[in-house]
């Protein structure tokens, strides 16, 4: 509209320089008027047209799948509002009773989230993830982090004086042949919130033989592109300070940071490396809504 207003100034300064006669110019200027009355007719029934019931009930199911429930409650009060009679008033009422029952419960939730913290969350032992799922075997503190093995032997890395391991077992199955993996997290509880001590590092379980733990031949067994499920034996050195007595969450973040590597003069050749998890270094309740998942609690009591 403020174009067609601006068009009328133009084309009247243009008229007047030009010297067009005061008939012309005023007939030319009823034209426009006439023209511009036209267009804001136009525009306010296509208003109406965008308002109609129907119209209103199509963007409410939208909001609503989106989960926007104030904006799909306001599309059908405006149907109760404005329109009387109908059967889409009808419907409009039904709906909003079921989205403030919805409501009240998400406030019931996070009243009950805000009174408990993170006393609300529960361990989970199997995560399902964007073409992958892991079953989370076990998880503990220990001194040795054994990992690598083959025949009889196996490699393992000793936690230095005041340090412990936080250990992982898990098992990953796999639907594509190279899945990137996500992380796992260890945090601890401190005045009220969860603060990032670190990420825990991926190694492979066992190799079918020393051969191809040497790289002389693909193991078949740690390939996703010949077995669905890979077995990980997974750790993180850290001081006994961050760890005594203290609450400690072992958490996963849902997103595929790990991924494959191969270094050529390095045994085994293939390993894991973290690559753009960037995890929250603090963490509050409502984070594990969406994008991160409880697997394990240490000193839970003490929450």
């Amino acid at each position: 509209m403020k174009k067609n207003i601006l068009l009328i100034f133009v084309l009247t300064l243009i008229l007047n320089s030009c010297g067009v006669p005061q008939k012309d110019f005023d007939k030319i200027q009823s034209e426009l008027k006439e023209t511009k009355n036209k267009l804001a007719k136009c525009s306010s029934e296509l208003l109406d047209i965008k308002n109609t019931p129907e119209q209103r009930i199509i963007r409410a199911k939208k909001f609503f799948a989106n989960n926007k429930l104030l904006k799909a409650k306001n599309e059908y009060q405006g149907i109760i509002n404005n329109y009387k009679g109908i059967d889409e008033v009808n419907i409009a009422q039904k709906e909003i009773v079921k989205i403030n029952q919805i409501i009240k419960k998400k406030q019931i939730a996070e009243e009950r989230k805000k009174a408990l913290g993170f006393k609300i969350l529960k361990p989970t032992s199997n995560v399902k993830l964007k073409n992958i799922s892991l079953r989370i075997e076990k998880i503990w503190f220990g001194k040795n982090w054994i990992f690598n093995a083959y025949d009889d032997e196996y490699r393992y890395s000793s936690a230095e004086r005041g340090s412990k391991y936080v250990l992982a077992r898990i098992s990953i199955s796999s639907k594509i042949n190279n899945p990137s993996l996500p992380p796992i997290l260890v945090y601890q509880l401190i005045n009220g919130k969860l603060h990032l001590l670190g990420t825990l590092q991926y190694r492979f379980r066992r190799w079918e033989n020393y051969g191809s733990y040497l790289g002389n031949y693909t193991d078949y067994g740690n390939s996703f592109a010949h077995s669905k499920t890979i077995p990980f034996n997974l750790g993180l050195e850290l001081s006994n300070k961050h760890l005594k007595n203290k609450v400690i969450f072992i958490v996963l973040k849902k997103t595929n940071c790990f991924i494959r590597h191969y270094e050529e003069f390095h045994t085994p050749q293939i390993k894991y490396i973290k690559k753009g998890c960037k995890p929250k270094k603090i963490l509050k309740v409502k984070d594990f809504d969406k994008n991160y998942v409880l697997l394990k609690i240490f000193n839970k009591s003490k929450i």
